[in-house]
Parts: C-alpha cells; sequence; structure tokens
C-alpha cells in the first residue's frame, strides 16, 4: 500500500501525480494495442471493445491518424477496422469516418479497399456528406483500380457520377461485365434507360437458383419498383423452379420462398420478418406465402426502402 503524505501540499502533489500517469496510460491505449497487436498478430476483442467504449469518435479517430499509413498493412487494416467499429456503434456524426475509410481506398494493399468497401456500404444514405460523396465520384475515373465495381455500385447508391459512368458506358476499354455495373448504378439513380436495359437482360434468364442467388440481388441493389414488380412476379408464380435448402429434401419447390428473404428488406410494411439468421420468421411458410401474395394484390403502389445499400 502506498503510504498517504499528512501534508496538504505532499498529498495533492501525490494525487496529481497519479492522475497523469492514469492519462498517459489512457492517452496511449491505442498506441499500446497497436504496438502489442504488431508484434503478436493476434487480435485482443476485450481490449478492443474497451477502446470503442472509452473514445469518443473524433477522439479515437485522432489516436488512429499515425497508424492509417502505418508500414505494416495489418496494423492499417486494423486502424480502419476500429474506425469502422466506433462509428458503426455510435450516434455521432459519421462523415469523418467515411470520409477516412474512402480514403482508405487508396491503399496499396487490394485487402484494405474491398474491406474498406464493405464498411461503407453498411452506413445510412444521409451518413455520406458533400464531402465524401465528392471522394467517391473521384474514385470513378479510373476504372481499373481494384474493387471498381464497388466504387461504381457505391457512387449509384450516393447519387454521384452520372456524367463520368455515361463515358464508361461509350468506352470501348472499359469491360461488358463493368459496364453491367455502371448500368446498375445509373438504374439506381433513376435513369429510364438502364433501367429497362438491366431488366430485359435479367428476364432472358431461366428462373433457378442461380438466378436467385447471383442476379436477383442486382435487381434488389436498383431499388425500382419495375425491378420489384418482375422479383414479385416470381413470388407470385406456383411453377416449381427451384428447390429446397434442406439438404436431407432436395425436391422441387417454387421460387416464392426464396425471394421473399430477398423483398422483406427492402419493402416498407411487408407483412413478415426474418429471424437473427435472416431466414423467414415463421412456422408455417405456405401460409405466409399465401399472406404476402395477398398483401401485394392491395398495395401496388408498395414503398421502397432506399436509405441503405
Amino acid at each position: 500500500m502506498i503510504p498517504i503524505p499528512k501534508n496538504r501540499t505532499m498529498r495533492f502533489l501525490l494525487i496529481l501525480t497519479f492522475l497523469i500517469a492514469i492519462n498517459d496510460v489512457y492517452a496511449d491505449d491505442v498506441t499500446n494495442y497497436l504496438e502489442k497487436y504488431a508484434k503478436t498478430k493476434v487480435s485482443d476483442y476485450n481490449q478492443e471493445q474497451i477502446i470503442i467504449n472509452n473514445n469518443q469518435l473524433g477522439t479515437l479517430i485522432k489516436k488512429l491518424t499515425p497508424f492509417y499509413k502505418d508500414t505494416i498493412s495489418g496494423i492499417r487494416q486494423k486502424a480502419y477496422y476500429l474506425t469502422y467499429k466506433k462509428a458503426s456503434r455510435s450516434d455521432e456524426l459519421h462523415a469523418s469516418a467515411i470520409s477516412i475509410l474512402i480514403n482508405g481506398c487508396s491503399d496499396n494493399d487490394g485487402g484494405i479497399i474491398g474491406q474498406n468497401l464493405v464498411y461503407l456500404k453498411t452506413f445510412s444514405l444521409n451518413d455520406f456528406d458533400e464531402k465524401s460523396i465528392e471522394q467517391i465520384k473521384q474514385k470513378l475515373t479510373n476504372h481499373r483500380v481494384p474493387h471498381y465495381k464497388d466504387f461504381v455500385l457505391l457512387a449509384g447508391f450516393v447519387g454521384t457520377g452520372k456524367d463520368i459512368l455515361y463515358q464508361k458506358l461509350l468506352d470501348q476499354n472499359v469491360s461488358g461485365k463493368v459496364k453491367w455495373y455502371v448500368s446498375l448504378a445509373l438504374a439506381r439513380m433513376g435513369n429510364a434507360e438502364q433501367i429497362t436495359n438491366c431488366l430485359s437482360k435479367v428476364k432472358e434468364l431461366p428462373v433457378n437458383e442461380d438466378l436467385l442467388d447471383n442476379v436477383i440481388p442486382d435487381l434488389i441493389y436498383m431499388r425500382q419498383k419495375e425491378a420489384l414488380d418482375y422479383c414479385i412476379s416470381i413470388l407470385n408464380s406456383d411453377e416449381k423452379l427451384c428447390h429446397s435448402l434442406n439438404p436431407d429434401n432436395y425436391e422441387s419447390m417454387n421460387c416464392g420462398y426464396r425471394i421473399l428473404e430477398i423483398l422483406v428488406p427492402i419493402i416498407v410494411d411487408i407483412p413478415v420478418s426474418l429471424d437473427a439468421t435472416g431466414n423467414l420468421n415463421s412456422n408455417n411458410l405456405e401460409s405466409l406465402l399465401t399472406t404476402v401474395r395477398q398483401w401485394m394484390v392491395s398495395h401496388h403502389q408498395y414503398q421502397i426502402k432506399k436509405d441503405f445499400f
């Protein structure tokens, strides 16, 4: 036990020294953790939670700033991760964190770029300010950068870069695959020609699991009623063009159940919910499908959620 001096001045100096020492430890929480991580390459979940919980977003960004440019890619990646985690749990304005994550998309490590793009897609549309939207627009100029299609889709989400995207559609050096994502982004921004173009191409494809897994999510991304109406037509079909996901019962079934899971998150007030795993929250799927079909009949002008990616 540390002896407590009887002299008031000495007691004050001891307490002050103790508080300064505690503050130094707190101020270096990020530095200490990342230096340890650089040596061990082992994440400490509990310590990360302490860092996230004990720092305001602006304070944490200030502490992490030197590490965004660290020579070790794993440290840079962890710095962006902590930034994202704090922002995702904070009620503070997220624009500063979003701007930093976009800056990180210029990293030399393609893995960091891909990681940050995943993070950016989780934020609400209102979280992006003019600066971050302009940053995204600038990413559209070079179609040879890693993860270019994700920049395109992000631009479509926030509504920027139309002129650049139109130019990419006309550029013979841009691949057809990239042009598909450009068309999707323009469709998301409401371009009627590209909505028709994308939808016509999808309608040429057979309805099956591959369509639902790999193509229908593109129509969902567009957030356009024409695209969702096509999805609803699949929902209403009784043709058994899909298979059960039950490995013990791989029989043919209609695709309505599968597409319902995709539609639920983006149609306002649709009378169904998903459980924590993203599956339909119902003990009677047949009855649920009937209920939703009937709801759609009386809700032709359903509302579409567009505030998230």
